[in-house]
């Protein structure tokens, strides 16, 4: 397989011919090195192989405990602006 990297900050290119020959050793590289991997077909990529993420509901509160609470001025704005947006009949009926 073709893991050379062209630039650091760019995963490994592989043709989607060496994925399919490979396959296998390419999941196990995957699920158990962590490597991720752009699948090329005809010069273009069509797919990215990267590690599934485990997701728990500790995994969500933790990401939720990162988010800022709302501004009350923000919060507003954006409540009275959904309003305007959201018609409540169609107006070419009336």
């Amino acid at each position: 397989m073709s893991d050379s990297k062209a630039y650091p900050w760019t995963m490994p290119r592989v043709t989607a011919r060496e994925a399919s020959r490979g396959f296998a050793a390419l999941l196990d590289r995957v699920e158990h090195d962590g490597e991720e991997y752009v699948v090329v077909r005809d010069g273009r990529e069509v797919a990215r192989i990267v590690p599934a993420g485990t997701h728990t509901l500790e995994s969500l509160q933790d990401a939720l405990d990162d988010v800022p609470a709302l501004d009350l001025d923000f919060e507003r704005d954006a409540l009275g602006a959904n309003r305007l947006l959201t018609m409540p009949s169609d107006p070419w009926l009336d």
